[in-house]
């Protein structure tokens, strides 16, 4: 916003226009501005206005509840009105016009009774006075355009006023337009920083370590600072979900970021890679105060019966945080190995029932389920801190039925009220229950009083002075549970109506655990899927060669994975939305590994671009030499950090291992891949490839593809070869490598010893 002095100064003339067909006839249109924001429109509007019509003190405002606020203003009288003024709504002469108790436009000011506040109250000498809404294309009223004047003006003055509505009728479009942009700006960085937390603990995800790594490690080769890496790894989390269920393990991870969290430092950056994993990254932090607050948090995840492997690292100059991160994994994994009798020890006393899976799943519809992650508890909260608010009581609460337990899920108060989450009681005992079965009304203005509500323990045992309680409902009709306000003292204008402001509030409840019931049902859905697949064996490898085209020698296979059914992509796509994708992946690369075919030539192992940038990938090639492998980047995901990427990369690829891109030829993103990663293979698409020999122009695709691949040194592999004439094309173009039905199908290798053929 431009102070009074920027809109007064001798700022170059606007440019003019000419004038719009709807001004009246022998109006001159206010001057049309080349800007990027309101600010300038208004600034140089005022200026054209008190020029073309007098008056000297010229304003837009907006009103903000009880405020006036001056967004720009102009003030040759030097009565000191200022962009950025507030000033009470009702004491202002703008307010007593649009209260229609004073005219739009006067030239005896003090002549007019409904203006007597504002001339008290504001101090501003008017004699002559104007203002005119600012009313948006939609018909919505934004502010006021005004102008005042010390001397009586000639009343002819009110002919300018069709020109004064029209410049407040274009200045309100722009104020619009700029509104609607700053909230779809808002919206955007909403989304954004929605994107980069973790759903259920609330903590940074894996998109948003990635952003915070490569951000720091570029602060750090520019300033020459120092920083950290901290790995935790829960102990026996698998083991809990298998013999308690999901909830159970959920509650471990919330439990575990908040206690991980409380032990980090303001600026750390605390993020949840997957699964049981979590990771910190500690700016500035030397290896002693690594060490010092490694030592601290294992004692604190102790105290609060959380076990975990624990590995810190810091950086060093010469290769960066993502080494530094790889060596706090190798430290994490290495404590793990020395623990690891103690660890097998701790889960068999604590859950003695374990499962076998890794994809545990508890399907009983009867288990309580625990309102969603830290996304949706923020919006029950708000939700329930309007209905506190609204209604003037100390906290409100949203309680969940299930069976014969009543359980606060979330809780918002006003503060130093005591934090009821997680009280629970038997229905019977609550006032819910006795509002559900129409014997206590839902407005109890003093429970103390009431013949019912004073003879129930729960009554002091929660302090309970005042309630308001309503049924929340599921949008099929089901009982969910209740919203309920409550005070610790009695609230005599407390009315019958006022249940009415939390039945609405309770819909939108009802609204948002429906949607949270369907994900939790669809999340046990895919789990319920892969502890099946798990226990059949998991994901099983086949194996299809890749070929030499000129010998039609067989010179490595690429390992796909086979599921009890459904397409591969889709069982992938729901493990990663579910949070189980890099485990499943994981798994699938440790069987291709395992069954691998017996033979010279390299085994290719598809890997999506987050797998390829863990640790726990590195983990999983350990004991295979590197040279016989190609890692097959897919597109499950996108890349928004290459370098990132190539710097996790580089130590595997440094050791021989290859890179391959998949689809090249197919979209953008794998163009992207090519250029980014500079692989050593550059697998063309089947689309491409599929009946090539009739179609020039996926001839001169592939021969493009095929020229930049020989330059850079790359070798190109053609997939999906089904027939001669396709193979014969694909020699000409100088291809050398495919695969294809033609050349060989996808076939299981020798049977795993420890696992039943098929």
């Amino acid at each position: 916003m431009r102070t009074d002095a920027q809109d007064a100064d001798g700022a170059a003339p606007p440019r003019p226009a000419p004038a719009p067909s709807s001004a009246p006839a022998g109006l001159v249109a206010p001057t049309a501005v080349a800007v990027d924001d309101f600010a300038t429109a208004a600034a140089a509007t005022l200026r054209h206005l008190h020029e073309r019509v007098g008056l000297e003190t010229w304003a837009v405002a907006r009103r903000d509840g009880e405020d006036y606020v001056v967004l720009s203003a102009l003030d040759a009288a030097d009565v000191g009105l200022r962009a950025g003024d507030v000033l009470l709504w009702q004491d202002t002469f703008c307010g007593a016009v649009d209260a229609g108790q004073a005219p739009r436009f006067s030239v005896a000011v003090e002549q007019e009774s409904g203006w007597a506040r504002a001339l008290r109250a504001t101090g501003f000498p008017w004699r002559s006075y104007l203002s005119v809404p600012l009313t948006s294309p939609d018909g919505t009223v934004l502010g006021t355009l005004c102008a005042g004047g010390r001397e009586a003006v000639d009343p002819a003055l009110e002919q300018h006023l069709p020109e004064v509505e029209l410049a407040a009728d274009l200045l309100a479009t722009v104020l619009s337009y700029e509104l609607r942009l700053e909230h779809e700006a808002r919206r955007a960085e909403q989304a954004e920083a929605v994107a980069e937390r973790d759903a259920l603990t609330g903590v940074g995800n894996r998109r948003a370590w990635d952003g915070a790594l490569t951000a720091e490690e570029a602060r750090a080769q520019r300033l020459g600072s120092t920083a950290s890496v901290l790995v935790v790894d829960l102990d026996g989390l698998k083991t809990l979900n298998d013999t308690q269920g999901h909830d159970a393990g959920d509650a471990l991870l919330v439990q575990t970021a908040q206690v991980v969290r409380a032990h980090l430092r303001p600026g750390d950056v605390l993020a949840r890679l997957g699964g049981d994993e979590f990771a910190a990254l500690l700016p500035t932090a030397d290896r002693a105060t690594a060490d010092a607050l490694l030592a601290r948090l294992r004692e604190g995840l102790g105290a609060a019966g959380v076990h975990a492997s624990l590995g810190a690292a810091t950086r060093r100059a010469a290769t960066g945080l993502a080494a530094a991160w790889r060596e706090a994994d190798a430290a994490m994994y290495a404590d793990k190995s020395a623990r690891a009798g103690q660890v097998a020890t701790a889960a068999a006393q604590r859950f003695p029932a374990a499962g076998a899976g890794p994809f545990p799943v508890d399907l009983l519809e009867t288990t309580p389920q625990p309102v969603g992650g830290a996304a949706l508890n923020a919006r029950i909260d708000r939700l329930l801190d309007v209905a506190r608010r609204q209604l003037g009581m100390d906290a409100a609460v949203l309680g969940q039925f299930s069976g014969d337990t009543w359980t606060l899920r979330n809780t918002a108060g006003a503060p130093g009220t005591l934090d009821l989450r997680g009280f629970d009681t038997h229905r019977s005992a609550t006032y819910c229950q006795r509002v559900l079965d129409g014997s206590l009304e839902p407005v109890v203005a003093d429970a103390d009083a009431h013949p019912l509500t004073s003879t129930l323990p729960i009554t002091t045992a929660v302090g309970i002075g005042a309630y308001v309680g309503v049924p929340v409902r599921l949008d099929d009709g089901s009982l969910y549970g209740t919203l309920c306000a409550l005070s610790t003292t009695a609230q005599p204008g407390l009315r019958e109506r006022d249940a009415g402001v939390l039945e609405i509030i309770a819909e939108a409840l009802g609204e948002l655990l429906t949607h949270e019931q369907h994900r939790v049902r669809e999340r046990r859905s895919v789990l319920a899927r892969l502890d099946a697949l798990h226990r059949d064996g998991g994901p099983r490898p086949v194996y299809q060669p890749v070929v030499e085209l000129a010998g039609l020698r067989p010179v490595g296979h690429e390992a796909l994975s086979r599921f009890p059914a459904g397409a591969p992509d889709t069982w992938f796509a729901d493990a990663a939305r579910v949070g189980a994708g890099q485990e499943l992946e994981l798994a699938a690369v440790r069987a291709a590994l395992r069954q691998r075919p017996a033979g010279d030539g390299f085994l290719s192992l598809n890997v999506s671009p987050a797998l390829a940038a863990l640790p726990a990938l590195a983990r999983a090639l350990d004991g295979w030499s590197r040279e016989d492998l190609v890692l097959e980047i897919t597109e499950h995901e996108a890349v928004d950090d290459y370098p990132g990427l190539l710097r996790h990369l580089a130590p595997l690829r440094e050791d021989g291992l290859r890179v391959a891109v998949d689809d090249a030829g197919a979209g953008f993103a794998s163009l992207r891949h090519v250029l980014a990663l500079q692989p050593d293979f550059i697998k063309l698409d089947v689309s491409l490839i599929r009946g090539i020999h009739l179609d020039a122009t996926r001839r001169a695709l592939a021969a493009s593809l095929t020229t930049f691949a020989h330059q850079t040194g790359a070798r190109v592999v053609a997939e999906g070869i089904e027939d001669v004439h396709e193979l014969q094309c694909l020699r000409d173009l100088g291809v050398s490598h495919g695969q294809g039905h033609h050349l060989g199908r996808p076939v299981p290798s020798t049977p795993d010893p420890w696992r039943p053929t098929d």
